[in-house]
């Protein structure tokens, strides 16, 4: 699991968004060993084969997270089944979907929720093999 670029950017965001934004990558990082972190569309973004998630911090100061099907749509979208115990995702499409969290401790009390999340997600858009 590479975090260099990724651990090179979080020290160049402001507090609060900082911790908050960190705290955030190392729960999608620790979903999965094979998951690679880098900077692309300017914020920490995932990948494994391809691109799954991005992050960033939204005009109001909160942290978002985007979670899709890769750089480039392939084909008609199929809707993506994720369970979603915390209510948490905004779905934009069948297969994007979008959450916000207010702070660090928005992300803290939402992460078992996240985890499952992100695991549903990789296993759907990534394939399951480990």
């Amino acid at each position: 699991m590479s975090t260099d670029h990724v651990d090179a950017y979080l020290g160049g965001v402001p507090e609060p968004a900082r911790t908050a934004l960190a705290e955030l990558c190392r729960i999608i990082q620790s979903c999965d060993d094979r998951i690679r972190g880098e900077i692309k569309w300017n914020a920490p973004s995932f990948a494994i084969a391809d691109h799954f998630a991005t992050t960033g911090i939204t005009p109001g100061g909160g942290i978002r997270l985007v979670l899709h099907t890769g750089a480039r749509r392939k084909g008609d979208p199929q809707r993506l089944e994720i369970d979603d115990p915390g209510d948490l995702l905004d779905w934009r499409g069948a297969d994007r979907a979008f959450v916000v969290f207010d702070g660090v401790s928005d992300v803290q009390q939402h992460e078992a929720s996240l985890r499952t999340i992100v695991t549903e997600w990789i296993d759907q858009t990534q394939g399951s093999a480990r």
